[in-house]
């Protein structure tokens, strides 16, 4: 699995950028995937109106992590 090139691929389709450092990642057992890009107490996600994605922020409203919840559409 190519990490990089899914997180590309997330960024094409979502017209935005994502942070270039990834603290974990969690692979689920429904083929979803999720990156925490940094730390935070209570983030706040948002889903995607296609339903493919969930965005995580933290209290500045910064991204902090990203769920994909069907990972076999951005490989």
């Amino acid at each position: 699995m190519d990490v990089r090139k899914i997180l590309a691929s997330v960024e094409k389709r979502y017209r935005m950028k994502l942070p270039k450092t990834v603290v974990t990642l969690d692979f689920g057992s429904r083929g979803d995937l999720y990156v925490r890009f940094e730390h935070a107490d209570k983030p706040v996600g948002e889903p995607t109106k296609d339903g493919l994605a969930i965005f995580f922020y933290g209290g500045s409203e910064q991204l902090v992590a990203l769920e994909i919840l069907d990972l076999s559409l951005f490989e």
